[in-house]
């Protein structure tokens, strides 16, 4: 682990031999997509987080409608809150297997920086998946809430 470590300071501070390493045009790449995939995928965890919070709010002080909803309404609300957790497993599940090449970081000499960019290059294809699910799961968010702010 300490041999891994002073491997990534020689690669980012250049360490105390001087040397230096800088990323491909294809690795930079890889670097601009990742962040891209953060940034979406962040953003739409944020509007799921706000639906979940003001669908909170609406239940706890009562605001919604008070309709009297059909048995059919319940049972699509329950399907929407069973197909939000299978979502929910699927990004848990996408996040884990991004874990391979990165432990391979740790545990491994030699190829550290090859590794490195093999996990990167998971995570950026696995951070797409992700935004999608995220914005399922906030779709599903936004029917429920709507449910329930009409019954």
């Amino acid at each position: 682990m300490q041999r891994a470590r002073s491997q990534v300071e020689n690669l980012v501070w250049g360490g105390m031999s001087g040397a230096s390493y800088e990323f491909t045009a294809g690795q930079n790449e890889t670097f601009k997509g990742l962040v891209s995939g953060m940034r979406r995928s962040g953003g739409v965890v944020a509007l799921a987080s706000l639906i979940l919070l003001a669908y909170q709010i609406v239940e706890y002080f009562g605001l919604g409608l008070g309709a009297v909803p059909p048995a059919a309404i319940g049972y699509l609300d329950l399907t929407v809150w069973c197909l939000l957790s299978v979502v929910g497993v699927i990004v848990a599940v996408l996040l884990v297997k991004a874990t391979g090449a990165f432990t391979a970081v740790i545990q491994t000499e030699g190829n550290d920086v090859e590794h490195l960019m093999e996990g990167l290059v998971r995570l950026r294809s696995i951070l797409n998946l992700i935004f999608v699910a995220a914005a399922v799961g906030s779709a599903l968010l936004g029917v429920s809430f709507a449910l329930l702010l009409i019954y």
